[in-house]
């Protein structure tokens, strides 16, 4: 997690290294993810397969327009993520083995059951998700990284960042129930973080 400044400006250089081809292999396992989409996408759906190792995870998210107030529709969201070691797929795979996708309702609202990711193995990055949104007359695009408040990786001057983003801040608090982590994350469509 980046300030805002700086997350939009890496999120510029990123879309346009990506227009350029500079990134060709995230993008190919971007699209190579797309390729097993499932034809019926609802607004409940799964990141971690139900047997997956490690905490389970409900991301309980909304997708709102530009103005952060009207919801958004039919918008389908992508996610990916590590698994409980911190890593995408096994050494010699391409992709990401822990992907899904939900298409939002009539009150812009989609829902992952997942675990909860992992840093990456000897690292001190923060925990986190990675979503991409796209839908009727929305150009495919990124949205900023779930991170998770309670990770010792988020800095101070993030969590503070965040919370000056109110509920469109991406580090959100995370709650326990009966096991299970849950936490909620809203998304604001943006004109930046095209590809």
């Amino acid at each position: 997690m980046i300030g805002r400044m700086r997350w939009v400006a890496a999120l510029m250089l990123f879309a346009a290294a990506c227009a350029q081809a500079q990134d060709a292999d995230w993008l190919r396992m971007w699209e190579g993810a797309q390729r097993q989409r499932p034809r019926t996408i609802g607004a409940t759906s799964r990141i971690a397969p139900p047997n997956e190792p490690g905490t389970p995870l409900v991301i309980h998210g909304r997708v709102f327009a530009r103005d952060g107030r009207t919801p958004a529709r039919d918008v389908t969201v992508f996610a990916y993520q590590t698994d409980h070691t911190g890593v995408y797929n096994a050494p010699g795979a391409s992709g990401w083995r822990l992907q899904g996708w939900a298409r939002t309702d009539a009150e812009g609202r989609f829902t992952f059951q997942t675990i909860r990711p992992a840093s990456y193995p000897s690292g001190r990055n923060p925990q986190h998700v990675h979503l991409t949104i796209e839908g009727p007359n929305l150009p495919r695009r990124w949205t900023p990284e779930l991170h998770f408040l309670d990770d010792p990786f988020v800095s101070e001057a993030d969590k503070r960042e965040s919370q000056s983003l109110g509920a469109f801040g991406p580090v959100r608090p995370v709650t326990t129930r009966n096991g299970t982590q849950h936490v909620d994350f809203h998304i604001r469509i943006a004109d930046e973080g095209r590809f």
